[in-house]
């Protein structure tokens, strides 16, 4: 019996560490993107900013800002060195960029190709200048590590912006003839406060119709490349459509869709994508 009570004993003691209940932030952090970490870029537009996160001691996130003073493309590179002795196959450390209006334009968490990648790289291209957001944060409770946040900027030559001007300028039509002497019926006006009338939304363009889309963001994966292209808040696209790049041959099957964004692996390289100019088709 003794012996029983004696082993019960050293169970108990042998109990595996306590995993933490709270969200990872300090109670008094309820809004830390407002207050975000400056990157600021050097002669050569290159930045390099180092940090640490804890989950269990309420630090699991950082956030940084760049200002990009025009249009551009912004390269970033996260090196993650995660404690030895806690690596996991679950461990990962995201990161998403966040534009000027808070939309989440490119990110690489648990649920995208380089999951688990100590070095991730991310190519937002035909960037439009203003403040944008950099979100590193963990993803398991027991998780902590530091990194190094690498951003590099190369702003737009003037010469090589994209335009369709005047392609998409449409013609006047013809004006109706107007008499000289003005014959419209006279019509009292309305007194009094009146409601302003709501304009209707435009039609979503009909399943099975193209759609065109523009290349934002580019990520080398294990496959190929992982492209995230552009689309309307309106527009009827769902993961059963394919997509194809102008000057690459070849169409390639969506797989994720969001609110605003689609991604794609292709078998293009960056360099051939950039080169055709980003212009995009999303088809059935």
């Amino acid at each position: 019996m003794r012996w029983i009570v004696s082993l019960s004993v050293v169970v108990m003691a042998c109990g595996g560490p306590d995993i933490p209940t709270h969200n990872g932030y300090k109670p008094k952090e309820t809004k830390p993107w407002k207050k975000p970490k400056p990157i600021k870029f050097d002669d050569k537009m290159e930045a390099k900013v180092d940090g640490d996160v804890s989950y269990p001691e309420m630090r699991r996130a950082r956030w940084f800002q760049v200002d990009l003073p025009q249009n551009g493309q912004l390269s970033l590179q996260l090196e993650i060195t995660p404690p030895g002795d806690a690596v996991n196959d679950d461990f990962d450390l995201a990161l998403e960029v966040l534009d000027p209006s808070f939309r989440v334009i490119s990110k690489s968490d648990l649920e995208d190709e380089d999951a688990h990648e100590l070095n991730k790289k991310k190519t937002l291209v035909d960037l439009a200048p203003g403040k944008y957001l950099i979100h590193v944060y963990l993803e398991g409770r027991m998780d902590s590590a530091d990194f190094v946040l690498r951003a590099g900027f190369k702003p737009t030559n003037p010469a090589e912006a994209r335009t369709s001007f005047p392609n998409e300028v449409p013609f006047v039509p013809s004006l109706a003839l107007v008499p000289i002497q003005d014959d419209t019926p006279y019509r009292p006006v309305a007194t009094g406060p009146r409601k302003p009338r709501e304009p209707r939304p435009p039609p979503p363009p009909p399943v099975g119709e193209k759609i065109s889309a523009h290349v934002i963001a580019i990520q080398v994966v294990a496959k190929g490349t992982l492209i995230t292209v552009d689309r309307g808040t309106d527009a009827k696209v769902s993961e059963q459509m394919k997509v194809s790049l102008a000057g690459i041959s070849g169409s390639f099957q969506i797989n994720k869709c969001g609110p605003r964004t689609c991604t794609a692996v292709i078998t293009a390289t960056p360099d051939q994508i950039k080169a055709a100019g980003g212009g995009a088709t999303l088809s059935p």
